[in-house]
């Protein structure tokens, strides 16, 4: 019985050199920098706790849209936060904080700035009910569910942990 290898058989025929493409040359040039450019962004933005760009979740029921945005350091004063049809803007800003003009500083690895970011909700809230909340670094932005919107809305921040879904109790840690 004859047997053969399971492996591929490649002609031992010399291909003719060709130089590489400039085009090509530079395509995978320019790739490797952006990898290395938002590599680095990732890296530093994890680093920096992503206060530029706060950890936000969205959650859902029938009666609201629930959005937590974490703002450690931020003060409530340099929160806005406002309702534009079906589209949510949340800015702020972390402001340094200085003692006086003699510091010295060693090390600073804190993230200050602003920012600012837009969410479309996934359906139409009434910006007139829209509740929001600041406690301990954390934003709630409370947004009960309508059939229609209306415009752009400024919403009021309060001061305090946000009042319990209805029909839930809130539990304290």
């Amino acid at each position: 019985m004859a047997t053969r290898s399971l492996t591929p058989s490649r002609s031992r025929a010399v291909e003719p050199f060709r130089p590489a493409s400039p085009l090509l040359s530079f395509y995978r040039q320019a790739n490797r920098l952006f990898e290395d450019v938002f590599r680095e962004f990732d890296d530093t933005r994890d680093a920096l706790g992503g206060i530029l760009a706060p950890s936000i979740d969205v959650v859902q029921d029938e009666q609201e849209v629930r959005i937590t945005a974490e703002l450690p350091g931020v003060r409530e004063d340099d929160i806005d936060v406002s309702v534009d049809g079906d589209v949510l803007t949340l800015r702020a800003e972390k402001r340094v904080e200085r003692e006086d003009g003699n510091d010295r500083r060693h090390v600073s690895e804190r993230a200050y700035g602003t920012f600012q970011r837009s969410l479309r909700l996934p359906q139409a809230v009434d910006p007139s009910e829209v509740k929001a909340h600041f406690d301990h670094g954390v934003l709630t932005v409370c947004l009960p569910r309508t059939e229609e919107g209306d415009g752009r809305h400024r919403i009021a921040i309060e001061s305090g942990p946000p009042p319990a879904p209805e029909g839930k109790s809130q539990s304290k840690h």
